[in-house]
């Protein structure tokens, strides 16, 4: 790369460190965050095989953004991992006032430097690929935070299990249970977009044994019948709402769903419980599920997130 800026040093953060720690995730992972809000609040930075993709709050100027992103580039180059460019995108503070496919031209990625990526390109995590975008509003396709989870969701899932993964977004999970040995995985979404890009995901890991339904979750859910499944995966946005008019929210439709899962799950069957809404406290998410189940596994944030805590998964067992 040529006419890169000085070195950037941000208080007790420096660039060239940054990347440094978090070159080893390449070492299983092309997609991983390189800036959870060390350099400012109101700024993160993701790497996507090559990209970069800078998301800045309301309170972040955006012009201080080139200085950076050369110095990303030094550093990533200086580090063996591959830089093809970077764009900018502004998010909102409050993603559930704004709709994904209706974004207005702001919320749309910018160029800061090099090349911009094509609107759909493939990353690599573990074994998998997933198919990722910068141009779907502000959904990538891939959550970085929960690689996690996806792992645990593989080394739990058996030969033969039957599985249902609710709120299934674009299918990461939906592949980790394949990958697993899973006989069936039903996956439930009310956007038909996310479905079609979970097809996208399973042409890509040769995955067959995935049936999609387009649905309300918690709807479809009540409707299954008892002891159908050997691990349900429960994962939903911090706030939907369903065409029925129906709206989840974590902290009441959580709780509402808990018998179903009881019920719905086989003798030690497994489910994992997934939010990232800040303001539920991490003992309060884990005592929704106290009466029925047993936590086996707090499972926690990827390393690259800088020890943030506002995600919470659990394992649980039936009984």
């Amino acid at each position: 790369m040529k006419n890169f800026s000085k070195p950037v040093r941000e208080g007790a953060f420096s660039i060239e460190t940054m990347v440094e720690k978090r070159r080893r995730f390449f070492e299983r992972c092309t997609a991983f965050r390189l800036c959870h809000h060390e350099l400012d609040v109101h700024l993160t930075i993701d790497y996507y095989a090559g990209y970069l993709l800078c998301a800045y709050y309301q309170n972040f100027p955006p012009a201080r953004l080139p200085e950076l992103v050369n110095e990303f580039a030094r550093a990533l180059e200086r580090n063996g991992l591959p830089f093809r460019g970077a764009v900018k995108k502004f998010r909102p503070e409050n993603l559930s006032l704004m709709r994904d496919d209706k974004s207005p031209e702001i919320y749309q990625p910018v160029l800061v430097l090099g090349e911009m990526p094509a609107p759909r390109f493939t990353i690599k995590e573990n074994d998998w690929q997933f198919a990722v975008s910068f141009h779907e509003g502000h959904s990538t396709g891939l959550f970085l935070d929960i690689k996690h989870a996806r792992r645990v969701v593989r080394q739990i899932t058996k030969a033969g299990h039957e599985v249902l993964n609710l709120f299934s977004y674009t299918g990461g999970f939906s592949i980790a249970a394949a990958a697993g040995g899973a006989s069936r995985v039903i996956e439930v979404d009310t956007g038909a977009k996310w479905l079609r890009w979970s097809r996208e995901n399973q042409e890509l890991n040769g995955v067959t044994v995935v049936r999609q339904r387009r649905d309300d979750a918690v709807q479809f859910l009540h409707k299954q019948k008892d002891a159908a499944f050997d691990l349900i995966i429960c994962d939903p946005p911090t706030y939907s709402t369903a065409k029925s008019g129906s709206r989840f929210t974590v902290e009441k439709s959580y709780g509402m769903m808990v018998e179903d899962f009881h019920r719905v799950l086989r003798p030690n069957g497994h489910l994992l419980a997934c939010t990232n809404y800040r303001a539920m406290p991490r003992k309060k998410f884990f005592g929704l599920f106290a009466k029925r189940f047993k936590l086996t596994q707090e499972v926690p944030i990827s390393e690259d997130f800088a020890g943030d805590d506002y995600l919470k998964v659990g394992l649980f067992r039936k009984p």
